[in-house]
């Protein structure tokens, strides 16, 4: 698959490099403080967007890491004060273009990791990982791979679940789903979920919401391997008309309803006016937060539902964190250390691990803590750790705007739901602009 330059954000560091290299100021291209120290230790820096509540637990990372490998010192430094990942991008791209030197950088998605070494931005890690007998894909469950080599080392994982008020559950008399349900299944399980009180699940307006299967069970949910739109496949037609058919039965809020109200999909979840959320794990902080959503029910997981019974049980989606090394770093060694660290370490957990060998009980105890009322463990170790979980997306299917595919999903959707226009015609207004996106970037 070819990859396309990002014109615009080239043009955009070539400008700003001149602009810094007429200035005459020295200090703005000499690596900033990525450098050895008067003490002999190396300094690196960390660059992300997160900040408040994220920032501590980052600091308290740095903090073990640096005990750990007293020859490093890492400087944390948040491009933003908004919590915005795509404006840190921005700022991320304008500190490349002055030519300063990069050391290790955040990314909230593959795909946003591999746009930047496609332009040559990040440097490949494979030497590294090879020193310490790694295989990425063996060792992390999304290995960010571009033209056959390692640019990223992923630090967190984050799957998606069902999450299932226990309450209502056992109010209902059902027993709780397992890997091989179905989303037949699903809808038969809200239709028994629902009541006068609250409906039988939630969906939000989010483009996973509008193609589960997509996501769970395809290699990419918007391309195939040629960089062609996959939206004709028909597992977009099945997943719109089981939305359709749970609005009418009243078994989940109208979207129309969800957009005009601007539903948050915690409120609606932990308020108890839905019963079954698919979601992804950073609910498990919301869960604990108890002062922002309090609740008092505890929440049992399955796994997402497949297509039908003829997809491998155990396929699911799996979004992530990632770390990337600045091809411009002065000491890509340290760099990678710190990755790495950051990917296995189980003391300070804000979600699952990225990497897949790291010690499954220890990291359920510490993301639970003391939460057991509110958390179920064990539906949470099996439907995350257990042995069925199988990974299909391919970030080597990914391309440099593969996000702006996920809003033609989003559009495609709503003019299905809203508009009333057949599955089959909004599959082909999907595909005919995907095509002008694909072929703009060509």
């Amino acid at each position: 698959m070819s990859w396309k330059k990002g014109i615009f954000s080239l043009l955009l560091a070539s400008f700003l490099f001149v602009l810094v290299a007429c200035g005459g100021n020295d200090d703005s291209t000499s690596g900033g403080d990525a450098d050895e120290g008067d003490d002999g230790k190396v300094s690196i820096n960390y660059y992300s967007w997160e900040t408040g509540e994220k920032e501590n637990i980052v600091e308290q990372i740095i903090e073990n890491f640096e005990a750990e490998n007293p020859d490093i010192e890492v400087n944390y430094e948040p491009l933003v004060t908004s919590n915005d990942s795509l404006e840190f991008y921005q700022q991320l791209d304008i500190k490349v273009g002055t030519g300063e030197a990069i050391d290790v950088v955040a990314f909230s998605h593959v795909d946003f990791l591999l746009e930047r070494a496609s332009r040559g931005v990040l440097a490949p890690l494979d030497e590294f990982m090879e020193a310490d007998s790694i295989d990425p894909t063996e060792e992390y469950y999304v290995a960010p791979q571009y033209e056959g080599e390692t640019f990223g080392i992923q630090d967190l994982s984050q799957p998606w679940f069902v999450a299932i008020n226990k309450d209502a559950l056992d109010a209902a008399g059902l027993d709780m789903p397992e890997w091989g349900w179905t989303w037949d299944d699903f809808q038969t399980y809200a239709a028994e979920l629902t009541n006068e009180d609250q409906y039988g699940a939630y969906f939000h307006t989010w483009g996973e919401f509008a193609g589960f299967p997509a996501y769970s069970e395809l290699p990419h949910p918007y391309l195939t391997e040629n960089e062609e739109p996959v939206f004709d496949d028909a597992t977009f037609a099945d997943f719109f008309e089981l939305r359709r058919e749970m609005e009418e039965e009243g078994s989940v809020r109208k979207f129309q309803d969800v957009v005009a109200s601007e539903t948050h999909y915690a409120s609606e979840f932990f308020n108890g006016d839905a019963a079954m959320l698919p979601i992804g794990s950073f609910i498990i902080d919301m869960i604990k937060d108890k002062e922002n959503y309090p609740h008092d029910f505890q929440t049992v997981f399955a796994p997402l539902p497949r297509s039908s019974e003829d997809v491998e049980v155990g396929s699911t989606y799996m979004g992530g964190h990632y770390l990337g090394i600045g091809e411009s770093s002065e000491h890509k060694e340290e760099s990678y250390k710190f990755a790495k660290y950051m990917a296995e370490q189980v003391e300070v957990i804000s979600d699952f691990p990225g990497s897949r060998n790291v010690d499954q009980d220890q990291v359920l105890e510490t993301m639970v803590e003391d939460q057991s009322d509110l958390i179920d463990q064990e539906t949470l170790q099996t439907t995350v750790y257990d042995d069925n979980v199988i990974i299909p997306y391919d970030p080597a299917y990914s391309t440099a705007y593969s996000n702006e595919l996920k809003s033609v999903l989003e559009d495609g959707f709503s003019r299905y739901i809203l508009d009333g226009i057949s599955a089959s015609e909004a599959q082909e207004e999907m595909v005919d602009q995907a095509n002008q996106i694909i072929e703009r970037n060509q």
